[in-house]
């Protein structure tokens, strides 16, 4: 399955045969300070929140941004990345803190490769 939008992402993480816990994590992007020899400046996204979610506790990209925007924090990326239970159990409360300090790590030393990246509408940012 093509994944192109949040809701997509949430139809193809309720299809597994595992239960997924979803790690989200809001980033704002920033751009780094004076490249050296006049190199084009480039921009890093600093994460600003995470949380974990059970596929079943989102519906919609709209649902979760307006959750977010209750938190008064702006951002500018919603990057995600699943997390595998068993067929009957989800991963559990230190499984889940792990992967999510881990996936905060890999965003602060711009390793996202596997990560998938959603502007501010809920649409797959492509990687250049």
């Amino acid at each position: 399955m093509n994944i192109a939008t949040f809701e997509e992402l949430l139809i193809a993480a309720a299809l597994q045969p595992q239960q997924q816990r979803l790690l989200l994590t809001f980033a704002v992007a920033e751009p780094e300070p004076d490249a050296a020899g006049g190199a084009p400046a480039r921009t890093t996204l600093v994460p600003v929140m995470c949380v974990d979610k059970q596929v079943a506790e989102l519906d919609t990209f709209d649902n979760l941004a307006a959750e977010a925007r209750r938190m008064g924090q702006e951002w500018d990326v919603l990057l995600v990345t699943t997390l595998s239970g068993t067929a009957s159990q989800l991963p559990d409360n230190e499984q889940t803190d792990a992967a999510l300090r881990k996936m905060i790590k890999a965003i602060r030393y711009g390793q996202l490769e596997r990560l998938l990246a959603f502007d501010r509408s809920g649409d797959l940012l492509q990687h250049a």
